[in-house]
């Protein structure tokens, strides 16, 4: 148990936020912690709605899903079976 574990009420609240943000703003002060938080201009850039709609295509909507042969493995047997079945 260390030290701010023990205390964790009497670590400093600058900002005053509540009690659920004395741990935290103390452990966003540690170094390897302020590095998270740091990250380059170029990762913080926010996608636009194009960006994420670009790579949307068929295969998302899963129209190209019985090209490859899988689905036909996997669902064939219990196709068959359930075919089977609504004859009988």
């Amino acid at each position: 148990m260390t030290h701010l574990e023990r205390n964790i009420v009497h670590v400093s609240n600058p900002s005053r936020r509540g009690p659920g943000h004395l741990y935290f703003e103390a452990a966003k002060k540690l170094s390897g912690v302020r590095n998270l938080f740091e990250k380059p201009l170029e990762l913080r850039k926010r996608r636009t709605r194009y960006d994420i709609y670009k790579s949307i295509n068929a295969s998302y909507y899963g129209y190209k899903d019985e090209e490859d042969g899988v689905l036909a493995r996997v669902e064939g047997p219990t196709e068959a079976k359930m075919r089977v079945e609504v004859e009988e």
